[in-house]
């Protein structure tokens, strides 16, 4: 793969754990493997409930632009996140929703994957808490962008070593969700 640049946005409402996505993902891209990434945060109002968003670049060159301007991924995990964040984004761009809570997409996108997230993480680990874990799973199979195997390392080190076994399933279980769609 020659030079990459990728741009992610991860929205929905407080609580749902659009910062906690970036982070682990900013990790994995910076912290784990050696790329360059600008990772930027924003809230509603509210906090929890409230509408909130983390977006990442990642690079494997110095970033000029801090800001993402055409994201390659999408993640929404509210309807009012799926209206708004799907506009800018790059005509062969991935859009990520979990059914349960968007229910309408934008005819545009071509690229949407409807994974029951919440629904996958509270079957496998009894904790619709895990649904993040479970998105970051599908997300880095849906991307690629970084590998499997780093974005896993990333999960593991950002929770306490108890919760592992369970994050395993989640993480598992989204990458197994993803590949799923993506046949």
């Amino acid at each position: 793969m020659g030079k990459q640049h990728y741009e992610m946005r991860f929205a929905g409402s407080g609580g749902q754990g659009m910062m906690l996505m970036g982070d682990i993902m900013a990790q994995a891209a910076g912290g784990l493997d050696t790329k360059e990434i600008v990772l930027t945060r924003s809230y509603g109002p509210e906090a929890r409930g409230g509408a909130c968003r983390s977006e990442l670049i990642i690079d494997d060159e110095p970033i000029n632009y801090p800001s993402v301007r055409r994201p390659d991924f999408v993640l929404a995990m509210s309807q009012q996140a799926a209206d708004t964040y799907w506009k800018d984004m790059k005509p062969e761009g991935i859009f990520l929703i979990d059914p349960k809570f968007v229910h309408t997409v934008p005819e545009n996108v071509k690229h949407v994957y409807a994974i029951p997230l919440t629904q996958i993480a509270e079957d496998v680990t009894g904790k619709t808490l895990a649904a993040n874990v479970v998105a970051i799973g599908a997300i880095a199979a849906l991307t690629g962008v970084e590998d499997l195997d780093v974005v896993k390392r990333a999960v593991r080190e950002h929770f306490k070593p108890k919760l592992r076994p369970s994050n395993d399933k989640a993480f598992e279980a989204g990458v197994a969700a993803a590949k799923t769609l993506m046949k």
